[in-house]
This record gives structure tokens, C-alpha cells and sequence, in this order.
């Protein structure tokens, strides 16, 4: 409970406000018995905790509510162009998660969802939160990332399958590289160790939801693959916010 309260902490009243349509919307979405693809209200549910990060960054970075009350498209955009690319990522994510609710549309969701990572990596560029290009984790990531992929394309015989995975992975581990590099250039920066904590999570749940879909033995993947899911979409939303 201590842990809890440390880091709710960081956060201020008007973020809390704003993050609790998300932590109502995601905690109802785990517990509820709809699965995502198998009902309408499924994949609704599934929705409502990424849109409440897209209104939790329109509420704390954009002009609209707090400093103007008419909505447009100028007011309730971010000011900043890092809370852009994240927005824009969530948005993608949203058309990506109900494609990969189907289906037959399965790998254009996961074609999204590359973009989505690609949206993640140009906001650490436009945010200048990664400056040089020498990093530590460099070769921490490329052998996560060689070592993943050979795990789990062991697991499918479609060519296409393997190739998409080998294409999916390169965004996915990039993001996480360069989330860890800014954190290595901004080792004090509640943001970056935020945006860096979902990049980290995005990987991990990525994985169990191809293991599952390629019906690997692991107990209660579903549940756990949409809570580091939410968790990842909420570490890089909360990122864009102030911490000083």
C-alpha cells in the first residue's frame, strides 16, 4: 500500500482526476467476462481505457479545456510535438485494437500496431529526449530483440508469419532501445523513466499475445497480456506530463 502511495505521488490532483477514467475503464475491462473479438461489447470494453488516455493527454497538454473553452482541432491538440506522436500513437492503437479483434484482419492490426511503435519512437525524437546516438542498451536490445525472434518463429511454419514477426519486432525493440537511451541521457527524469517503463512493458505483452496466438502453454496469458498492455499505453501517455 506504501508502494502504491509513492507513486501515486508523482502525480497531481488534475492528473489524477484525469487518469481515473482510465484505472476505472481498464480494472472493469479485466474483470469483466466479455472477451475482446467474441462480442461487440468485448471489444468496446477493450477500447474505453486507451480513449481515456487520449482524453487524460488532451486534458492536461492541449489548450482545451484549461486555457479556452472553444474545441477545434488547434485547441485540442497538444502543445507539445512529443504529446502529438504519443496521441497520435494511441489513436492508431485504438484502429489497431479493434482489427485485431477480428480475425481475418489480424495482421493489419499488427501492421498498425508497428506504426503505432513508430509514432513512440519519431515523439523521443520530436521531444529531444534522446540526443546521442552511443547508448549502453544498444546491444542489450538488439540481442533481446534476435533472441526473441528466433524463440518464437520456431513456434510457426508460414514464412509470412515469420517475415511479418521479423518486421513487427524491429519498431517494437527499437522503441524500447531508444526509451532506454533517453533514460540513460535523463536518469532523473520522472517522464522518461515513464515512457521508458512502457516501452519495456509494450515488449513483454507483445510477446504473450503472439505466444498465445501461436497457443503456447501459458497460464492466464490473456489476462496478463492486457495488463501489461494497459500498463504500457499508461506509462507512455503519462509521459507526457511535467514531473519537476
Amino acid at each position: 500500500m506504501d508502494a502504491l502511495k509513492t507513486a501515486l505521488s508523482i502525480f497531481s490532483r488534475k492528473q489524477k482526476i484525469s487518469l481515473l477514467p482510465f484505472f476505472v475503464t481498464s480494472v472493469f475491462f479485466l474483470v469483466q467476462p466479455y472477451e475482446p473479438g467474441s462480442t461487440f461489447l468485448g471489444t468496446i470494453f477493450k477500447l474505453l481505457p486507451i480513449l481515456s488516455l487520449i482524453g487524460y493527454i488532451m486534458n492536461t497538454r492541449s489548450k482545451f479545456p484549461s486555457k479556452t473553452k472553444n474545441a477545434n482541432l488547434d485547441t485540442i491538440m497538444p502543445e507539445d510535438r512529443y504529446s502529438v506522436f504519443v496521441m497520435l500513437g494511441l489513436t492508431v492503437s485504438v484502429i489497431g485494437d479493434i482489427f485485431t479483434s477480428i480475425s481475418f484482419t489480424l495482421f493489419i492490426g499488427g501492421a498498425l500496431f508497428a506504426a503505432v511503435h513508430l509514432f513512440y519512437m519519431m515523439a523521443i525524437n520530436a521531444g529531444g529526449r534522446q540526443k546521442g546516438k552511443k547508448s549502453g542498451c544498444s546491444w542489450l536490445f538488439f540481442l533481446l530483440f534476435l533472441n526473441t525472434f528466433l524463440s518464437i518463429q520456431a513456434g510457426t511454419e508460414s514464412y509470412f508469419t515469420i517475415l511479418f514477426l521479423f518486421f513487427y519486432f524491429i519498431p517494437l525493440f527499437m522503441a524500447g532501445w531508444k526509451a532506454a537511451s533517453a533514460l540513460e541521457e535523463n536518469p532523473g527524469d520522472k517522464a522518461v523513466l515513464l515512457g521508458c517503463i512502457g516501452a519495456c512493458l509494450f515488449i513483454f505483452s507483445d510477446c504473450l499475445v503472439i505466444l498465445e496466438h501461436n497457443e503456447y502453454p501459458i497460464p492466464f496469458a490473456s489476462f496478463f497480456y492486457m495488463l501489461t498492455y494497459y500498463g504500457a499505453q499508461f506509462g507512455w501517455a503519462v509521459s507526457t506530463s511535467d514531473y519537476a
